[in-house]
């Protein structure tokens, strides 16, 4: 077998950027797609990345720039769009150009998500199982899945899926994600001299609630995409715990030294919409970087049901990672020394105070 080549779609989101470093640090060459470079971590050996700048609304475009990858063997696809007809016909696009230009296509990998069992659309069956029935009107992942199914079939190259909830990490230039977010909240609440009051409701402090790792997901998606046994199949992936906000909330306040308060009324969508002032004078004033905050609040909200949001939801949210464990896949995150771990670089990168 040759060396494995990858193509990364969505390079620069905190889904693309730790996988793009994780392949990266694995030795593999990357070919990383995204409107701008991904800027990474330190350490790595960027000479076997390649960025490529393509409109994937425009299949002549696709056709001529990634139809003459001939050496790709792996496809992660990480692009995102507000819809799923738009999410098909992208990913339609990279489908006919990466098939017409390799012969050594092994996968194709798909980052899913638990909207796939409806979660963003109220209380669901948990813990949620692959095996569980679609649900009507969550078509946010379907179309594609199906797609690459059907695609698939009589081809010598498989498809595979990770289906995870909350991804957190960093990825620099892209506030879009749940420890971005925490982190601030909690800078805000300290410049502002208040205790760290919990941003929602009683009963979404109290829900049961799985997050994931976007390092450990990255690892999880080439390890599934490169295990013969788990082609054609979709697994969940989290940290491995569950927890409620409650619980771990004042590790979370004592990061900013701060106390943990109880549920308030504003929840944390609300919060962050209030106080983009507030933000870009602590932000000038404390020399932060630079990021769009304008689209904060709007990802905090997602489209899921208020008082729900993407925080946190007045139902549990939590997905069974036995099928992952059967086929190896055993690796493990503490979720607060997660959050901890995120907030300590964010502070380092001077994103949050």
């Amino acid at each position: 077998m040759g060396e494995r080549t990858a193509l990364v779609i969505g390079a620069t989101g905190v889904t693309g950027t730790p996988l793009t470093e994780e392949l990266l640090a694995a030795g593999w060459p990357v070919y990383a797609v995204s409107r701008r470079a991904p800027m990474l971590r330190a350490g790595l050996d960027a000479s076997r990345l390649r960025h490529i700048a393509v409109d994937l609304a425009d299949p002549d475009a696709c056709l001529r720039t990634l139809g003459r990858l001939n050496e790709v063997t792996h496809l992660f696809y990480c692009g995102n769009a507000p819809d799923s007809p738009t999410r098909l016909r992208l990913m339609s696009n990279v489908l006919d150009a990466v098939e017409q230009g390799s012969a050594r296509l092994e996968n194709v990998h798909l980052m899913q998500g638990t909207k796939y069992y409806g979660c963003h659309l109220g209380p669901f069956k948990v813990p949620a199982r692959e095996t569980d029935p679609r649900v009507p009107g969550a078509d946010f992942y379907y179309s594609e899945e199906d797609c690459v199914r059907a695609r698939a079939r009589g081809k010598r190259w498989t498809w595979t899926a990770v289906r995870p909830h909350s991804v957190c990490g960093y990825a620099r230039g892209n506030p879009l994600n749940l420890a971005v977010a925490l982190g601030i909240y909690g800078s805000l609440a300290r410049a502002a001299g208040e205790s760290m009051a919990f941003p929602s409701t009683p009963a979404c402090s109290e829900a049961r609630f799985n997050v994931v790792d976007s390092e450990l997901l990255a690892r999880a998606a080439i390890w599934c995409s490169t295990t013969s046994a788990c082609g054609n199949e979709a697994f969940n992936i989290n940290n491995g715990d569950i927890f409620r906000w409650m619980d771990i909330w004042p590790s979370l306040a004592g990061f900013f030294d701060l106390d943990a308060a109880g549920p308030q009324a504003k929840r944390l969508p609300e919060y962050l919409a209030e106080h983009q002032g507030a933000w870009l004078r602590l932000s000038e004033a404390d020399g932060l970087a630079s990021f769009p905050y304008e689209r904060i609040a709007a990802w905090a909200q997602g489209d899921y049901r208020a008082p729900s949001s993407r925080f946190a939801c007045e139902y549990d949210v939590v997905s069974e990672l036995s099928k992952a464990r059967a086929f190896g896949f055993d690796e493990k995150v503490d979720t607060t020394r997660m959050f901890l771990r995120l907030f300590e670089r964010l502070r380092a990168e001077r994103v949050i105070a």
